[in-house]
């Protein structure tokens, strides 16, 4: 059974325990011996190191950690990977040393979820690996290599690789795409060690993590407060706000709009530098794709009104609810457009109905919906049974803004609007237009204050809250309070608007 790759220090083992070492010279000895008491190696068995046996990529992950010296939580058990565990035999070792990688936003694996920590690892990818340990990407897209048996995308860091002695020197061609063994892993990191210069930031990784959302890794912490992030496709600088984690050794860049398809340079400036020794790094961004899309009413009811809510998530390949707007949509509702589409606040696509219009018959007919990604064959389709008249059900309040951009009601006319969200009893949102036809009323809407404060007044046009009182100039579900005194002490009361439906309770504060 195969050793651990790891247990030479335990061991105090060098490379003359090693019978396929034995012919190697003073100087590559000497490599393999300093690779091998900074336990980053270690043989196959007692006897034997498997100089000519192939690299794969949990031995890479190993390699990349020790090198670039970032935290390795020894106790990890778990994977954040299904192909890595602690019970696989042969690469069970490099579990910490993977999640290291994957923490510091140097790999996501080669698909969602999977590592392959026994598959190879080509010459080409060791010496790309190799060269943006150093930091050198930049200066590789530079280099040329005729040689034919390497991959377009790798001729430049092979070439690099090569100058930098990280691989060695080839008669003929260097078979690019033929697995790495254990032999050019050991002598091209012992190479990249070398010339690897700790203590220095280092710009890892770059990577879209959102739709308008891209992630950047350091080697170590950064100074936030000189250190400047920049992202730019090709000449142009593109417009962000960046977030700092907590530990400052990576940074979200959020874009003022969603990032299109193509190269992108990440860059950090601000910083001496005689402290920095990687200041960019290259990634290729996808345009957003709507991946998915279902329909998010709660039941398959709908009610029987002129301007029933349909809603519908759609979902982009990172994981959130696609920005794409309606535009990018198309909405059939019983063979026609529909009365309205538009999207709501927390981005769900919303389908305005007119079920009445359809003529279908309360509780027997159902109402088919057909929703399309335009230029993709995505779709989704629901036939909703139509019920009974909507009547107000739920109320449940939003949040609450002060006028002024105050945080509490202070001076005489100040006020504070409560946003409202109203539900039907098949728990769809209820819009102005139901009140509008008369079809759902506000009559039975009654706030009220406790304690009572006569200072403080609901905001309404005549004795009763009206439809007028309830929705702004936008549609949108609210009522007022007014603060018609100075008020003599600081106070917090309780709002409760009744109605048939269950109560709903808000706090404002005075003072």
């Amino acid at each position: 059974m195969a050793l651990s790759m790891f247990s030479s220090v335990a061991f105090g083992k060098t490379s003359s325990d090693f019978t396929d070492l034995s012919q190697l010279d003073a100087a590559t000895k000497a490599k393999f011996d300093a690779m091998i008491s900074a336990g980053i190696f270690d043989g196959m068995t007692e006897t034997t190191f498997g100089l000519k046996s192939q690299m794969n990529r949990a031995q890479f992950a190993k390699v990349a950690a020790m090198i670039l010296n970032l935290p390795i939580n020894a106790s990890l058990r778990v994977s954040s990977f299904t192909d890595v565990s602690t019970y696989d035999q042969a690469n069970g070792y490099a579990l910490p040393y993977i999640e290291a990688l994957k923490t510091a936003g140097i790999t996501n694996g080669i698909s969602e979820g999977a590592f392959n920590p026994a598959g190879q690892v080509t010459k080409e990818e060791l010496a790309t690996f190799l060269v943006r340990i150093l930091g050198k990407d930049a200066e590789a897209v530079n280099k040329t290599l005729t040689d034919g048996s390497v991959s377009n995308w790798a001729k430049g860091y092979v070439a690099l690789a090569l100058n930098l002695k990280l691989l060695p020197e080839t008669i003929g061609a260097i078979e690019g795409q033929m697995p790495a063994t254990r032999e050019l892993l050991v002598t091209g990191a012992y190479e990249a060690k070398q010339q690897y210069i700790p203590g220095k930031v280092a710009l890892v990784s770059a990577q879209a993590v959102g739709a308008s959302k891209v992630k950047v890794w350091f080697n170590q912490t950064v100074d936030k407060t000189k250190a400047k992030l920049t992202l730019s496709k090709g000449t142009l600088n593109v417009p962000l706000t960046v977030t700092w984690s907590d530990d400052v050794k990576w940074a979200t860049l959020l874009t003022s709009s969603p990032i299109s398809e193509g190269e992108y340079t990440a860059a950090i400036s601000g910083l001496d530098a005689s402290t920095v020794s990687r200041n960019e790094v290259y990634f290729r961004a996808q345009a957003e794709q709507v991946t998915e899309i279902n329909f998010v009413n709660p039941e398959e009811t709908i009610a029987n009104s002129s301007a029933a809510t349909i809603r519908v998530k759609a979902m982009n390949q990172y994981g959130e609810t696609a920005s794409l707007g309606t535009s990018g949509f198309t909405a059939i509702v019983a063979g026609s457009a529909p009365a309205d589409f538009k999207k709501d606040e927390w981005g769900n696509l919303v389908i305005i109905a007119n079920v009445k219009e359809a003529n279908t018959s309360q509780m027997n007919d159902y109402l088919p919906v057909n929703v399309y990604v335009n230029n993709s064959k995505l779709s989704a389709a629901r036939s909703f049974k139509v019920g009974n008249a909507p009547v107000l059900s739920f109320i449940e309040p939003n949040k609450i803004t002060y006028s002024n951009t105050k945080t509490r009601l202070i001076d005489v006319g100040d006020k504070a609007s409560i946003s409202l969200n109203l539900f039907d009893q098949y728990g769809n949102p209820i819009i102005k237009k139901q009140f509008d036809q008369s079809e759902v009323t506000s009559k039975s809407l009654s706030p009220v204050v406790s304690p009572q404060n006569p200072n403080l007044e609901i905001v309404k046009a005549g004795t009763t809250l009206g439809t007028s009182d309830l929705f702004d100039e936008n549609g949108n579900a609210r009522f007022e309070v007014r603060l018609t005194a100075k008020p003599m002490d600081d106070s917090t009361h309780k709002i409760t608007i009744y109605s048939e439906a269950t109560p709903a309770t808000v706090r404002v504060d005075v003072n």
